[in-house]
């Protein structure tokens, strides 16, 4: 199965069987994470769905990629508190982005976030 494949598979089925102790996660939410900075454009474009379980599910899936780069583990967390002061700091810093942040919000911090996707080549 090829990449683009696979991350249209994962994008359609975001939203699917959210975890019922923490419904802001998804099966698809951390396989996109797991997928890296392919899946971000895509999840950039679904942080300004109507929906706002599909922008809080982008969210934490493009939440994880970011995280990722800062040492982030699933199960264990971060490396040091440094390393998430410093994933803070830069979602802050990009708009801190938030999935029932007005619509202006929203717009402005992901327009940010393309920014810097195209500054560090993830575009």
């Amino acid at each position: 199965m090829s990449a683009d494949v696979r991350l249209a598979e994962l994008l359609a089925a975001l939203d699917n069987a959210p975890d019922e102790l923490h419904g802001d996660i998804t099966p698809a939410v951390l396989a996109l994470a797991e997928l890296g900075w392919v899946a971000a454009p895509a999840l950039l474009d679904l942080m300004l769905a109507d929906a706002a379980d599909t922008r809080l599910h982008a969210q934490r899936a493009f939440e994880g990629i970011v995280m990722r780069d800062f040492g982030f583990v699933r199960g264990r967390g971060f490396a040091c508190s440094d390393d998430e002061n410093r994933f803070r700091e830069l979602w802050a810093t990009h708009g801190g982005y938030a999935y029932d942040a007005s619509e202006a919000r929203r717009s402005l911090a992901v327009e940010t976030w393309r920014g810097w996707l195209k500054e560090q080549g993830h575009d």
